[in-house]
């Protein structure tokens, strides 16, 4: 395992970082179109929660669906989950997304996995495999949702927010400083389709994969996921008219594909 694979492994396997998980109980704004739209459908539907961190969307999605299962590369976690949810303890699984063993093929009718999880792996054909790996499990005529950070976006990591507070306004002048001089010049990474950014991530410096929302398109298309939408992270609205794609800057954007 890498230096970077191990201080991505420690970070999230901190007890700190898993109680602050933990805590958490909110729908953004996409997942919340989305569950929306699928509200009546998933009553009927098999659930994959991946990359569930401490159960924000288990809190949500377990009691709409017909079966629900979550799993997470963290076992601290997943320790959390089945403490904060006692009786789905058994449907709460350690499993990496690159190896779904256990799983079986062509199973699960919804796959969600938010909030950018995808992109912890910076390496660009892990995270080819990942897709691979969650079309396989996903049945034929299922729904894959998730979202990634947006290359186009990458001017908002330098941005300060204004706070009352000297102390806030420092330490977030000191980020945007460390993620300029940690990575290449921004103009010239926006020129690539795909790039690994340095962030800032829970005090951890971490590699973090951006894709610009055409490139994503395309390789959604080369594992085999069809009638991708694309959603704003900032309204939670469907973005319909691709011309809009090549100037979009949310940071961030949720993607709902099928499997044929």
């Amino acid at each position: 395992m890498s230096v970077y694979k191990r201080l991505i492994k420690k970070t999230y396997e901190s007890e700190k970082i898993a109680d602050y998980y933990g805590h958490l109980d909110f729908l953004l704004k996409p997942e919340q179109t989305i569950l929306n739209e699928f509200k009546e459908k998933l009553k009927n539907m098999k659930m994959l929660d991946i990359g569930v961190g401490g159960g924000r969307t288990t809190y949500f999605f377990s009691n709409l669906v017909k079966e629900y299962t979550a799993i997470d590369f963290s076992k601290k976690m997943i320790d959390i989950c089945k403490i904060r949810f006692p009786k789905l303890k058994d449907n709460f699984l350690v499993r990496d997304v690159r190896e779904l063993y256990g799983l079986p093929d062509n199973y699960f009718d919804f796959i969600l996995f938010s909030f950018n999880g995808i992109d912890c792996l910076f390496e660009h054909d892990q995270r080819m495999k990942a897709f691979y790996e969650i079309k396989r499990v996903c049945k034929k005529g299922g729904y894959f949702c998730f979202s990634a950070h947006n290359l186009l976006g990458i001017d908002k990591l330098l941005k300060i927010k204004p706070s009352s507070n000297p102390f806030k306004i420092l330490k977030r002048k000191t980020k945007a400083f460390l993620i300029k001089i940690l990575n290449e010049d921004f103009k010239k990474l926006k020129q690539k389709e795909y790039a690994v950014i340095m962030e800032i991530v829970h005090r951890s410096f971490l590699k973090t994969y951006y894709v610009k929302p055409l490139e994503q398109l395309r390789q959604l298309k080369e594992v085999g996921f069809t009638n991708v939408r694309l959603f704003s992270f900032e309204d939670g609205k469907e973005i319909k008219d691709v011309s809009l794609l090549n100037n979009l800057d949310e940071l961030f954007v949720y993607y709902l594909c099928e499997v044929n």
